[in-house]
């Protein structure tokens, strides 16, 4: 049944995956040419942002366009747990999928690769953080009421992130170069996770308590 949900949402955006593959492979050459210096790190984390939060936004969209889908979903023998677990997943694989097309550009793009194994890490962490807040908040106060705000802070986010590796000394690539390897992947690694759990329980809450009528 899970499958299934999953399954709804990529065909929801079915469209504009071929779009976002795309600008996954050809936004890091780009940056190549513009910015060959930070094409890995900047191109790795733009696209993966992106792509999370334009295809999940789209589905947002079209569910909130169709009102009564979560109506027939509860009809059928899909539990309000799994569709919002669903939401979860969708996100994550979105993840993997931008870091397998990352991964082998890198083998064809020898410039993309100095991003080490330090920043998939991290940006999972970030990615796991907006989550964790984005999805509750939507669940309770709706699409529409939270587009803008979200639009506006995924917008923005990258442009800092990208000036903030322009400065001298940048304090990112210094914090990440000071925590020892093992504490960064492990530690990283068990807060995403803890984050994405809480999130997904509060979410769940919320939707159990939603008047679908």
């Amino acid at each position: 049944m899970l499958f299934q949900l999953v399954k709804k949402d990529f065909l929801i955006v079915k469209k504009y995956v071929l779009i976002m593959f795309a600008v996954c492979i050809f936004f890091p050459l780009f940056l190549i040419w513009r910015s060959p210096e930070y094409a890995g790190i900047l191109g790795f984390v733009l696209i993966t942002i992106f792509s999370i939060f334009m295809l999940l936004q789209y589905v947002s969209l079209k569910e909130t366009q169709y009102p009564k889908a979560y109506t027939l979903l509860c009809a059928l023998p899909f539990s309000r747990k799994n569709i919002v677990l669903s939401k979860y997943i969708f996100c994550i694989l979105i993840y993997f999928a931008c870091c397998l097309i990352f991964c082998m550009e890198t083998l064809l793009f020898p410039q993309l690769s100095s991003i080490g194994y330090e920043m998939p890490i991290l940006l999972f962490l970030v990615v796991s953080l907006f989550l964790g807040i984005y999805l509750p908040v939507q669940y309770k106060l709706g699409y529409e009421k939270t587009k803008l705000f979200f639009v506006a802070l995924i917008m923005s986010s990258p442009f800092v992130f990208a000036q903030s590796l322009k400065m001298k000394n940048s304090f990112i690539i210094s914090a990440v170069q000071n925590i020892n390897p093992v504490f960064l992947l492990s530690g990283s690694l068990i807060i995403s996770i803890l984050i994405l759990i809480v999130s997904f329980v509060i979410s769940v809450r919320i939707f159990i308590k939603t008047d679908l009528s």
